[in-house]
């Protein structure tokens, strides 16, 4: 694997920079050994020391991988995609596209990516205007894409949802032919047993880290609630913690148990954080990369479902209360699910009696 070795500056002082072509936990791991290195997700990559000891190591430790060494600092350079030269009439509806967008207060991460698929949209409109295209020739784009690019289900259902804003929140159209979204496979959520989980947490020496998954499980929260806590969401008098703006800008409350008060507090006087529940060594907003490699960190060293990833401590903590006899309605509240339907799905894995059937083979002398 190639692995790219920079200069960088952090604060007026200098450092050196590593950045993997792809996420390699071994090789992390072996990066992580090298004194005060760490993870800046600002520069999106692993940050040494600028000393000798520190690369000299730091090459022993890489040795058995392609290195690129550059002269100037690739952390500071923003890759620019190839603009797309669209006609004046067309940047006119794409500018329509994202004012509506952006004044009904989309989150960054919608308008970014239904920007991404309208542009790719507009491409194919050189010809044939947006407001000509019909149902049938819709059904024909996207077979065609199906067939060349192998869409997945979940980027056909978003391609879609993209033009459905374009024709009918910017264009005023009526809701005509959005019968072309994909069926969803209906997959049933991985979890982690009791028993999993707590070699998980056990398997955690470092009080921060301990304590994230220790929240993200018991408290069934997304990894994007777990990195915009603050401070003052947690309200040790009331016994519950505050998610402010989570999935669909919807806020919600969630009991904060019992255990993981003496551990807060111990993390606090210990970390003491400014202002962000957790944060990274720099201060600032704990990463969603470096929450990933905690837990890939842990999921190795405690011999557990490697298939597992962040999001399914949550699947099981929603798993767990079920089978604990918890009402269904007070775990899709706590979940913050808009739907019941949602919340449902857990009940499919933990509906132990259709298990329990006896086959007709087993009364069979044969």
């Amino acid at each position: 694997m190639d692995v790219i070795i920079f200069p960088t500056n952090i604060n007026s002082s200098q450092y050196i920079g590593i950045r993997t072509q792809d996420f390699d936990l071994n090789l992390i791991n072996r990066i992580k050994t090298v004194p005060k290195a760490y993870w800046n997700p600002n520069k999106k990559s692993w940050i040494i020391p600028y000393t000798t000891d520190a690369w000299t190591q730091c090459k022993l430790l890489l040795q058995d991988h392609q290195l690129h060494i550059l002269k100037d600092d690739v952390s500071v350079k923003k890759t620019e995609k190839a603009k797309v030269n669209l006609s004046t009439e067309l940047q006119e509806e794409y500018n329509k596209f994202y004012t509506q967008l952006y004044v009904q207060r989309y989150s960054i991460n919608t308008i970014k990516s239904y920007c991404n698929i309208f542009i790719y949209f507009l491409q194919e409109c050189k010809e044939k205007s947006p407001e000509s295209w019909q149902l049938e020739d819709l059904k024909n784009w996207i077979r065609g894409k199906l067939e060349k690019n192998r869409w997945s289900e979940a980027y056909q259902n978003s391609v879609v949802n993209a033009l459905k804003f374009y024709y009918e929140k910017v264009r005023g159209e009526t809701k005509s032919f959005w019968e072309i979204r994909a069926r969803s496979p209906k997959k049933l959520p991985g979890t982690l047993s009791r028993e999993d989980v707590s070699k998980l947490i056990k398997s955690c020496a470092n009080e921060k880290h301990k304590l994230i998954l220790c929240m993200i499980y018991s408290c069934g929260l997304r990894i994007s609630e777990m990195i915009n806590l603050r401070k003052k969401d947690i309200h040790y008098d009331q016994s519950r913690i505050f998610i402010k703006a989570g999935k669909g800008k919807k806020d919600r409350y969630v009991a904060l148990p019992t255990k993981l008060i003496n551990m807060l507090k111990t993390y606090t006087e210990q970390y003491k954080p400014d202002y962000w529940l957790i944060e990274g060594q720099d201060g600032g907003k704990y990463s969603a990369r470096s929450i990933q490699n905690v837990f890939h960190q842990h999921i190795e060293k405690a011999k557990v479902d490697a298939y597992a990833t962040v999001h399914t401590l949550r699947h099981s903590y929603a798993t767990h209360l079920i089978e604990g006899g918890v009402d269904i309605r007070y775990i899709q509240q706590a979940l913050g699910h808009e739907s019941l339907k949602t919340t449902e799905i857990y009940t499919h894995i933990t509906d132990v009696n259709k298990y329990r059937m006896i086959s007709p083979i087993d009364d069979m002398n044969i």
